[in-house]
């Protein structure tokens, strides 16, 4: 089977893993979400959960589909009790999941419950937040952020037109806004990025041109990019060769002074 022919299934759990990521290491998953349906703000073509089941910019109105700040900790407490009594490694504990982690309305309550837990019990453990970059005009979500150890923050286009093809957003989110955003977290942050081609295309020399200079505006201090893994939500998406990654990466350090990590 073709790595792309398997499509990842939603998270059942509140608390999954260790898990071993490509990024992270052994990563311990914290899933905000809803666990019967994906819960957030853009519909990415590529997604490897398929199309999403609650587009929303805010999820206060599904606030009982989500896990309670108690349910959170309570379960979190409860893994790691296991994870202690079995001489697990945790290298990354992950908010992640069904969906955008910040879109929870109690996000930053959790963060730093979270963070108080690790302290005490997992110190060599850092906390991680996958984000698609939307929601940091939310005061206590850039609190929050700013609080976690690596914050990767979406990023696949500095086109506007790519955007709304690419990642199709909830009407309520500003291209615009996300950029300005992102520049509040004063580059303590890393910059993840999906390469395409197919259906949607993000690989163009206008592409790169205007994503570049979003980098040097952004100063991220690193730069993930990669292309697909699993099966995407648009079947008519193309998977940008590990060759063309590494030039893209090369362009990149060229033009700016990142560092850049293919995956």
């Amino acid at each position: 089977m073709n790595e792309t022919e398997n499509r990842l299934n939603l998270q059942s759990q509140v608390i999954y893993g260790p898990v071993k990521s490509r990024r992270l290491g052994k990563s311990l998953g914290l899933n905000l979400s809803p666990k019967e349906i994906k819960l957030c703000s853009l519909n990415c073509s590529y997604c490897q959960y398929s199309w999403t089941g609650l587009l929303v910019r805010d999820a206060k109105p599904f606030i009982n589909l989500l896990p309670s700040v108690d349910e959170v900790i309570n379960e979190f407490k409860e893994k790691l009790k296991g994870i202690l009594d079995n001489n697990q490694e945790v290298n990354f504990i992950t908010f992640s999941g069904n969906g955008e982690p910040t879109l929870h309305p109690d996000f930053l309550k959790i963060v730093e419950a979270i963070i108080k837990i690790r302290d005490k019990f997992l110190k060599d453990a850092k906390i991680a937040c996958l984000s698609n970059s939307t929601t940091l005009g939310n005061k206590d979500v850039l609190k929050a952020m700013k609080m976690i150890d690596e914050p990767i923050m979406k990023f696949d286009t500095a086109i506007k037109e790519t955007f709304l093809k690419l990642n199709r957003p909830s009407v309520k989110i500003e291209f615009e806004e996300i950029k300005n955003n992102l520049k509040k977290l004063d580059g303590k942050m890393t910059i993840q990025t999906l390469f395409i081609e197919g259906s949607v295309d993000n690989t163009s020399n206008e592409e790169l041109r205007s994503y570049i200079n979003s980098l040097r505006s952004l100063k991220p201090r690193l730069v993930q990019i990669y292309s697909l893994d699993r099966l995407p939500a648009d079947k008519n998406l193309i998977k940008v060769s590990k060759q063309k990654l590494n030039e893209i990466k090369k362009k990149i350090e060229m033009e700016v002074n990142l560092k850049v990590v293919v995956y």
